[in-house]
């Protein structure tokens, strides 16, 4: 089963959600398929609140599955871990730990996790990520103008610890800073080229580590971390990286992530996301700034375009329509290139796409999503996805 069949069997599934959300009679608005399900997939932790103040930690489940040439079948789950730190109350919003682990026929691996902790009263907070890759990926080459034909199958593993530190220094307003390490190692070739056989070493052009410092501050009043309904989070990181730590490069990396979101009905939002990446000449390939994948860029694949400099806009238009099952439409721009001054209008990408929500968590605003994803401009794409949470 591919990600297209798995997309029209949610759609299906949702459907008696949907014809029993409309009539208010208990026989017919007893528990159906998708609720049932949806209830195997929210498991609570622990003893129940005693009142309004207390919170129940939650632990959610969500299905990986899907298909690709060169990595065969892949499957595996998501999982998002909900809590509060001791001591937190109504005031500090709820802390998550998300993970997500697949697994290929061809013994291949991926563990990610991008977690945010609030402190009591969010007087700190801890966000960062976590991640380990042994998993196959198309290498365009560098630069907005590569072509499909350009690409070429790679495999490699990756290492990357993220934890980043912050204080509330004023209302909503967070500075702080942490350590970065990401490393890239045994990099080699998947199928023959012109001038390779598969089995070739990369490991000269594509292995590195990169180790150091980061800078943070952010603004952050959204009422929901994993799927805000209102609020804005804008944050700039700055990270400077050499060899003093065990690194092979030595740059600076800048990222600016700015994010919009407004209720426009009692069932409605919309969602704007600006985001702006940079890192250095020097920065090794795999630190490049890239677009493509699931959160930017949908449509196009998973580091399609990169370069020193990436930009991305994107707006999102979410709709629930019915009792837990909701629609999205969303669109976007962007390209990449080696400085600012090599942007230009003729060389943007464009995406739009919808996809389906199936809310699990009412109390957190949780959705498992599926989208699709068409990419156009001067060049084209389509993807589908599936996970837990937005991609913004």
């Amino acid at each position: 089963m591919n990600i297209r069949s798995l997309f029209i069997l949610l759609l299906f599934t949702a459907l008696p959600t949907i014809l029993t959300a409309q009539t208010t009679d208990p026989e017919l608005t007893k528990p159906n398929l998708i609720d049932k399900v949806v209830n195997l997939m929210d498991i609570p932790l622990g003893q129940p609140p005693k009142d309004s103040n207390s919170f129940q930690p939650r632990l959610v489940f969500a299905p990986i599955l899907y298909f690709e040439p060169n990595t065969s079948l892949g499957f595996g789950f998501g999982a998002r871990l909900l809590f509060k730190t001791k001591g937190s109350g109504p005031e500090t919003r709820t802390s998550n730990i998300p993970i997500g682990i697949s697994y290929t026929l061809n013994n291949q691996v991926f563990f990610t996790s991008g977690y945010t902790i609030f402190f009591p009263e969010e007087k700190w907070l801890v966000r960062g990520n976590l991640n380990y890759t042994d998993f196959p990926q198309t290498y365009y080459g560098v630069g907005n103008g590569t072509r499909d034909e350009d690409g070429i199958e790679i495999t490699f593993q990756q290492i990357l610890i993220e934890p980043i530190l912050l204080r509330q220094v004023v209302s909503n307003v967070f500075v702080g800073g942490g350590l970065r390490y990401n490393r890239y190692y045994n990099n080699e070739l998947l199928e023959d080229t012109g001038d390779l056989l598969a089995g070739a070493s990369l490991e000269d052009t594509l292995g590195s580590t990169s180790a150091g410092l980061e800078l943070a501050a952010s603004f952050d009043n959204r009422d929901n971390v994993v799927n805000a309904t209102r609020g804005i989070f804008a944050e700039f990181t700055q990270g400077f990286y050499g060899e003093a730590l065990g690194g092979t490069n030595v740059f600076r990396l800048s990222k600016l992530d700015l994010r919009t979101y407004a209720r426009t009905g009692e069932r409605s939002v919309v969602g704007g996301q600006f985001f702006l990446r940079h890192s250095t000449p020097g920065a090794p390939v795999q630190e490049l700034s890239a677009l493509g994948g699931q959160d930017l860029l949908r449509g196009f694949p998973e580091f399609r375009f990169r370069d020193n400099l990436a930009a991305y806009a994107q707006v999102e238009y979410r709709w629930q329509t019915w009792k837990n099952v909701g629609f999205v439409a969303f669109t976007g721009a962007g390209q990449v290139g080696s400085s600012s001054s090599r942007l230009a209008l003729g060389q943007m990408r464009y995406n739009v796409g919808g996809g389906l929500r199936v809310l699990i968590i009412p109390q957190e605003n949780i959705n498992l999503r599926v989208d699709y994803g068409y990419g156009f401009g001067a060049s084209t794409g389509t993807g589908f996805y599936l996970g837990l949470g937005e991609a913004f």
